[in-house]
């Protein structure tokens, strides 16, 4: 139960002494309030305001069956909704679909015990949060202490806020070896990056430890979303990515620029822009060109950012854009050359679903591609994204099955090296070495120069996201045969996937 406002002040104000008596006096005057709250048969109904600042109050506690009317009383559309944005799917029914205009208000009823978050949908550092109260006057705890997504979300961002980044990735990393993690590996650090802004915002430092590149570098799409999106100087937004670099190097920065792009593509879009994808782009690809126009492969990690936006609209139905089964890359046929790239990487992103998770599906969609390095871009990608489905799994021998029967040379082999990348972006981090090693012994491999592409591929990816003393502390597990590939000194192997710029025809 939260204490009144007034009586807290009373409690912690640096001028005001409070006796035993009155603090006693006080806790009976909570109990009673809250013995009363949870009591009373009827459904009450609070009022939030909707202020040009943030919500007030931004925290409140009620009970199952209460209503919260929200009321804006500011000079500017407000549109609160359930995190995580912009999905709203941890209470997917708080979500009025639109924002409230001044003057006008909107109601909603609980129904669902439990902490739930919630933010502007047009102004995402604008957060609050609502306790609803179970009939025994707690939050219940999930059923055989399973915690579900937005229970999740909500221990990853209170350990941010009172233990670190680090200790939020232990967490993370804890829940996953128990096989009840309830979101994708990219996804859940994409909320912690959100939580570290929250961080970064408040003035508090926070270290840039390896454990932020987990998951595809998930960390720094959030952290970068949020930050550009409350203050959209590019300056600021490079200031932070230079730090990233100086902790982490390249990769560490590549992937905040990403995030640029990210940062400064509307969600949710200009209703002017609806079902128009090309105007949805347009800002963010403006800015990248500004940053990034004379170094294509900064300029690349940008788009990526830009297109992930409105090909994720598209994916989900949204804002009159939606992906078309038959011919997916039409709006990415459409870019100029040298935006080309991005476009079809986002795109390739979202085909799992239309080919039902069988990558034997994928060869009529790459048939159609022109160009070859587009073709390889895709077969890169479409495995890394479908591994996601099944990380968990102890067999994964079907992707060197489904490669095998869908493409044949370089092809097959970026097709293998792609399944092999997914085992890093949704895996669970620092150990993704254990499913790699199980792969590489599976009976799927046909031959004796396929299973050395798996371990020299399978090392390669480890040597890029390891420590080399990591690597060398793997080393022993590996058959004895293939043991040259381990530190590979004399460049045996070479990545089937050359990731070639794309900005000359």
């Amino acid at each position: 139960m939260n204490i009144p406002s007034p009586i807290l002040k009373m409690y912690t104000g640096a001028t005001k002494r409070v006796s035993i008596a009155a603090l006693l006096s006080i806790a009976a005057f909570v109990g009673i309030a809250a013995y009363a709250i949870l009591h009373d048969p009827n459904p009450r109904t609070y009022v939030i305001e909707l202020r040009d600042t943030g919500f007030f109050p931004a925290e409140l506690t009620v009970r199952n069956g209460d209503t919260v009317l929200f009321k804006n009383v500011g000079t500017r559309d407000v549109w609160p909704a359930s995190d995580p944005h912009p999905t709203h799917d941890d209470l997917s029914s708080f979500d009025p679909t639109e924002g409230i205009a001044p003057g006008q208000s909107w109601t909603y009823t609980f129904t669902i015990p439990g902490s739930w978050r919630y933010h502007d949908h047009l102004a995402v550092s604008s957060q609050g949060q609502i306790f609803v109260l179970g009939s025994s006057g707690g939050i219940p705890a999930k059923a055989g202490g399973y915690c579900d997504g937005p229970c999740f979300d909500e221990l990853i961002r209170d350990t941010v806020e009172t233990k670190g980044i680090d200790a939020a990735y232990k967490l993370f990393e804890e829940t996953y070896a128990k096989g009840e993690l309830p979101r994708a590996c990219h996804w859940t650090a994409h909320r912690i990056g959100e939580a570290g802004y929250d961080l970064f915002r408040a003035g508090k430092d926070f270290s840039i430890s390896t454990a932020t590149t987990y998951c595809g570098y998930g960390f720094y799409h959030g952290f970068m979303e949020k930050l550009l999106r409350e203050n959209p100087d590019p300056a600021y937004a490079l200031r932070f990515c230079d730090r990233v670099k100086q902790q982490l190097g390249d990769m560490g920065l590549w992937n905040c620029y990403h995030g640029i792009g990210h940062g400064y593509t509307e969600d949710p879009p200009d209703p002017a822009t609806e079902g128009n994808f090309q105007a949805m782009i347009a800002p963010g690809i403006k800015m990248c060109e500004f940053l990034f126009g004379t170094d294509f492969r900064n300029l690349n990690l940008c788009l990526t950012g830009v297109f992930t936006v409105p090909v994720g609209f598209a994916a989900d139905n949204e804002h009159g854009l939606s992906i078309n089964p038959k011919d997916p890359f039409a709006e990415c046929k459409r870019q100029p050359y040298r935006y080309q790239k991005a476009c079809y990487g986002e795109i390739a992103a979202k085909l799992d679903t239309i080919l039902n998770w069988d990558i034997r599906g994928l060869p009529a969609y790459v048939d159609t591609i022109g160009d070859d390095k587009l073709k390889r871009l895709v077969v890169w990608v479409v495995p890394s994204v479908m591994m996601a489905k099944n990380i968990l799994d102890d067999d994964h021998s079907q992707y060197v099955e489904e490669c095998r029967e869908s493409f044949s040379g370089l092809l097959r082999r970026i097709c293998w090296g792609g399944s092999i990348l997914g085992f890093f972006q949704h895996g669970e981090p620092e150990k993704q070495y254990k499913k790699i090693l199980n792969f590489c012994n599976s009976s799927a491999w046909k031959t004796g120069d396929e299973r050395v592409f798996c371990w020299g591929e399978g090392l390669r990816q480890m040597r890029q996201n390891y420590s080399l003393d990591k690597v060398k502390e793997i080393c022993p597990s590996v058959p004895e045969k293939y043991r040259f590939l381990c530190l590979d000194e004399g460049n045996t192997h070479v990545s089937p996937y050359d990731d070639p710029s794309f900005d000359t025809p």
